[in-house]
């Protein structure tokens, strides 16, 4: 296809063509050099890397959080709704449900407004977002209770990831200590051109060997007690990070479909590729993780419960989210 290409566009189409039988997003093909400031990343951060965040919180956010949810609670009987954004939330019977939409910070304006102090950079401006989205958290989750809730479920659905607060967030769900593997990080360079002959290169993909990491929250827990997690195929990245602290320590179940896979994608801003002949570079992901019993998270991770949301009636949505706990 590159010999017949006639230019660079349609060049650069065959290699978008390359990057899109990956089927991971992210392996991403963008115009221009690549950034200077990728390895000051954050893993798995989607801000552009460290800067000055003087234009405010519009020049650096691009949404406002609020993403309603496409499953169907909230016309399910009885359905109280307590929240309608960032974090849509409300009861069915006993049942709390809160609805996270992303793991970006950039994704919710008025909580960066909130946070905003001036002479922040862009790291700083997203710690403090988090930190403000984790203070709403809590509070929701006390509303919750007051209001009755005796179960938790966390809907996680089309929450395509974002930055390691996915990390933060899942310790605020537990009492102690959360254990997991840590991600497998890329192994050194070597000639792995054998892999397109269907061969096995001679180096080990990662780099050292497996480890463990933890987390735990700095506070009391917004909730110990019973918890799930809504996921549908949209539910990728840092999302299905959330879910492997959750699951691998036997702190939640899971039920919907099947995520995504995004795996885990960046660390210290990912690896970049700068293409020679023409202005584009490739972002290419640079580590991998793996839940407790061995799956690698760019396959997707199965449900515990099976829910088909797309035909799930309103009036089977308690019975459904029941059968979680």
């Amino acid at each position: 296809m590159l010999d017949k290409a006639d230019g660079d566009a349609a060049a650069a189409l065959v290699f978008a063509k390359l990057v899109d039988a990956f089927d991971d997003p992210h392996l991403q093909l963008n115009p221009g050099p690549p950034p200077q400031a990728a390895t000051l990343m954050p893993r798995q951060s989607n801000i552009a890397g460290p800067a000055d965040a003087t234009n405010g919180c519009e020049a650096e956010h691009n949404s406002d959080g609020r993403a309603a949810t496409r499953l169907p609670y909230p016309s399910a009987p009885g359905w109280t709704a307590i929240s309608d954004g960032p974090f849509q939330a409300g009861l069915i019977g006993d049942i709390g449900i809160i609805r996270i939409p992303s793991f970006g910070e950039s994704r919710y304006l008025a909580a960066c407004k909130t946070a905003r102090k001036p002479g922040m950079d862009s790291r700083a401006l997203q710690l403090a977002t988090r930190e403000e989205l984790n203070r709403q958290l809590i509070a929701l989750v006390g509303t919750l209770r007051g209001r009755g809730m005796k179960r938790l479920a966390i809907d996680l659905s089309r929450n395509g990831g974002g930055s390691e607060w996915s990390t933060e967030a899942a310790a605020l769900f537990t009492r102690g200590r959360l254990t997991r593997q840590e991600p497998r990080r890329v192994g050194p360079a070597c000639d792995r051109s054998g892999i397109w002959k269907g061969e096995r290169p001679a180096c080990t993909a990662y780099a050292g060997a497996a480890t463990t990491e933890w987390v735990e929250s700095d506070g009391p827990p917004a909730w110990t007690g019973p918890l799930a997690i809504l996921a549908d195929r949209d539910t990728a990245s840092a999302a299905e990070e959330f879910i492997t602290w959750l699951r691998d320590n036997k702190r939640a179940k899971m039920g919907g479909e099947k995520t995504f896979g995004a795996g885990c994608g960046y660390m210290d801003g990912g690896n970049a590729f700068a293409f020679k002949a023409a202005n584009i570079h490739l972002m290419m992901p640079n580590c991998s993780r793996f839940t407790r019993d061995g799956n690698n998270e760019i396959e997707g991770q199965a449900p515990d419960v099976t829910i088909d949301w797309a035909t799930l009636k309103p009036a089977d949505v308690e019975a459904a989210l029941s059968s979680l706990f």
